[in-house]
């Protein structure tokens, strides 16, 4: 019988994945906590074999609970229960470690604790080292999601997740973001806006162009070792110049 804690600070969240692991017979819920001191405290005194384990918590997120359990005497099986988008989770399939995400369905459960009834018994050196990395993905996508720039529309003052920003460029000597709800002119400069989204998902391609990574759907080889990029839903061709090539070349681990 593996024995388990459910951690959600939403308490409707929390009643709905208790009684859906009612369906499975290997599992004993032997504690349910509201926040991630609380859970640290049922860790310590419940020694559970498996926490399911909230991201989005107040005060200390789901993520730095799994950091603090991994410095514990007794560190249990973590699943991380999340409401992120599935494409941003693609990465975590190849872990022992697993995810459910929000809403929860028994068909995404059941893949879950099939995963996890076969890898109970995972070596500790080798559990270690997998849930170090899929902290690192989750805390990267987290500060990733909490990013934003806010600019000006008509008197109107809009806010841009860092995820939804495609590309920024100069026009007229005015700095215009293209982002996924619109275009926008901003008074930062191009360097004040790289170095606001940050550099592990923004790149300075061309003096006059900012890129999200992310949204790279095509790189064109051209002349004199440049680049030319395909992004999600833009038409125009984005240039990479000689001087960034061997950066970006490293970046995307190009040959």
């Amino acid at each position: 019988m593996i024995r388990a804690i459910v951690v959600d600070d939403e308490v409707p969240a929390r009643e709905e994945l208790i009684y859906i692991l009612q369906n499975f017979k290997d599992i004993e819920i032997i504690g349910e906590a509201s926040h991630g001191v609380e859970a640290l405290e049922l860790n310590r005194k419940l020694k559970p074999d498996l926490i399911f384990l909230d991201i989005q918590m107040p005060k200390i997120s789901g993520i730095d609970v799994a950091r603090k359990i991994l410095q514990e005497p007794h560190i249990p099986l973590i699943v991380f229960v999340t409401a992120y988008e599935e494409h941003a989770l693609e990465a975590f399939e190849v872990n022992a470690i697993d995810y459910i995400l929000k809403p929860i369905s028994i068909e995404r459960l059941s893949k879950s604790m099939n995963k996890i009834i076969n890898n109970i018994n995972i070596g500790k050196s080798d559990y270690l080292g997998k849930i170090d990395k899929l902290i690192k993905t989750l805390k990267d996508k987290e500060t990733e999601n909490k990013i934003r720039i806010s600019v000006s529309d008509n008197g109107k003052i809009i806010p841009l997740d860092a995820k939804e920003i495609i590309y920024a460029t100069i026009e007229d000597k005015n700095t215009v973001i293209f982002s996924k709800k619109g275009k926008f002119e901003t008074n930062y400069t191009l360097g004040e806006l790289s170095d606001k989204l940050g550099r592990e998902n923004f790149f300075r391609s061309h003096k006059s162009y900012l890129i999200n990574l992310n949204l790279i759907e095509v790189i064109e080889p051209w002349f004199n070792s440049t680049f030319n990029l395909k992004l999600k839903d833009i038409v125009e061709k984005i240039p990479v110049s000689r001087s960034q090539s061997k950066e970006f070349k490293s970046i995307m681990n190009i040959d």
